[in-house]
């Protein structure tokens, strides 16, 4: 009789080799003699590649999860808030689409503003619309032209570890009137590196983290370039934030102090 282990074995293989010879890889005496050993074969096989495919646990979201930001400036004093709600989780063939609000404040709670974005899991990879990095009081520059945007998503891998290397993001928003080119703002996210792991204690809890950094350039009517360093943890996402100016410097931080699920 064939073993579970067998057969747990044999499944594993293919699919970390993305490959269908699996008859290849048994002996044949196995499943000539025994047809049912090839079905549970391929079933599994089957089962562990969608389970692949829907890994999405860099954000374990779920409708009406809430996620509050608290931005510090380098003495430590609270400039804003942010608050991101999911309003909704929904299937877009074999993606996942994450509809998130947020929410933005000063220190005192006031200069509301707010903005949508999606967010995306599909093929074991998180996404992130960069439009989501840009400051709402930025994109008042660009009210009554025309506008036109352009971003490669920021990408999350599901399964992440020490020394990995991430893809670049970048987003450009231009705007014009009349087809003539008026205003342009760029963000580039280049050297996207995992450096380790680390327990990180914010307002919101302790959590195992994995520590992200990466070099950022912000363009618009001058050039900033910064370095930052993020804390995400799989499962709730970004718990803590670190900018960095050109000196080394501390610039910025920014804490996750609530969590609802």
């Amino acid at each position: 009789m064939i073993s579970l282990k067998e057969i747990i074995i044999c499944s594993i293989s293919v699919f970390n080799n993305y490959k269908l010879n699996l008859l290849y890889q048994i002996p044949k005496k196995k499943y000539m003699k025994n047809p049912k050993f090839l079905f549970v074969i391929l079933i599994a096989f089957v089962l562990l590649g969608k389970a692949a495919a829907q890994d999405c646990s860099y954000y374990n979201l779920s409708e009406g999860m809430v996620a509050a930001y608290q931005n510090q400036d380098p003495k430590g004093k609270v400039t804003s808030t942010t608050r991101s709600t999911c309003l909704n989780v929904s299937n877009d063939g074999d993606a996942i689409i994450y509809k998130i609000k947020s929410e933005f404040a000063d220190a005192k709670n006031k200069n509301q503003s707010a903005k949508e974005y999606e967010m995306k899991c599909k093929g074991g990879e998180f996404f992130i619309d960069m439009q989501s990095l840009v400051d709402p009081k930025s994109m008042e520059a660009f009210k009554g032209m025309e506008v036109s945007i352009d971003s490669k998503d920021l990408i999350y891998p599901a399964g992440l570890a020490a020394g990995q290397n991430l893809p670049d993001a970048s987003i450009t928003v231009s705007a014009s009137t009349g087809g003539v080119s008026l205003l342009n703002l760029v963000i580039n996210i280049t050297n996207r590196k995992v450096v380790g792991t680390e327990s990180v204690t914010v307002p919101a809890g302790t959590f195992d983290c994995f520590k992200i950094t990466y070099d950022m350039e912000t363009k618009m009517m001058f050039k900033v370039n910064a370095t930052v360093a993020e804390y995400v943890n799989m499962g709730v996402g970004n718990v803590k934030t670190e900018t960095y100016d050109k000196k080394g410097n501390i610039a910025g931080t920014t804490l996750l102090i609530e969590l609802k699920k």
